[in-house]
């Protein structure tokens, strides 16, 4: 009885762990529903079925394309229009339940769901960039990086997901994007207070 038991213990380990990092069961599907409409509860259905569960065994550069173009699809609104603050960080949960956010918003989501996709998090950067936009105005913005390379040392080492470019790109072919100020860890490294909080609530699947 105990060689029957075993595999189905592990099989069941597996699947309740898979998608820990963002994980969309029935419970969260009907408190998006609840606060954000249907069309929430469809976008948390969308991601789940048609990205975290179709692109598992994929290679990493169509994770990435594919995570980048799905909340590039959200709307950009400010924190300001938003949540009446600055500067806020929505986890992943709150951000596709509203269906919009700024900058900080796509990068925490697109961390969230290629973590849970399998991507090592160390080679995923948020970075604090000066972005020129098309009037030639520079503003402080933010996007993810991918690594491709542990320690880069040149633009060709990373490549850039960012909400105003639906391409995947090296950051030498983004020269709208002047100046890397810093990246930072995310949850693999020193923790600031803003990713202890948005750790909480990401734990809590804050909508």
């Amino acid at each position: 009885m105990k060689k029957f038991f075993a595999p189905l213990f592990v099989c069941f380990i597996i699947v309740n762990t898979l998608y820990a990092d963002l994980a969309i069961d029935d419970k969260l599907l009907q408190a998006a529903e609840r606060k954000h409409g249907p069309f929430a509860k469809n976008r948390f259905i969308d991601l789940r079925d048609e990205v975290l569960g179709k692109l598992r065994n994929d290679d990493e550069i169509k994770k990435l394309n594919v995570v980048n173009t799905w909340f590039n699809f959200l709307k950009y609104k400010s924190d300001q229009k938003n949540y009446n603050e600055s500067d806020y960080w929505a986890g992943a949960y709150e951000f596709i339940g509203r269906g919009s956010g700024d900058c900080e918003d796509y990068t925490i989501g697109k961390y969230y769901a290629l973590k849970a996709l399998g991507v090592d998090p160390h080679k995923l950067k948020f970075a604090y960039v000066i972005y020129k936009d098309r009037t030639g105005k520079s503003i402080s913005h933010m996007v993810l990086a991918y690594l491709k390379v542990p320690n880069p040392k040149t633009k060709d080492d990373y490549l850039i997901l960012d909400n105003t470019n639906r391409r995947l790109l090296p950051a030498s072919k983004r020269p709208d994007i002047t100046k890397v100020i810093r990246m930072i860890n995310g949850d693999t490294g020193p923790k600031s207070k803003k990713w202890k909080q948005l750790e909480l609530d990401m734990k809590r699947k804050k909508l």
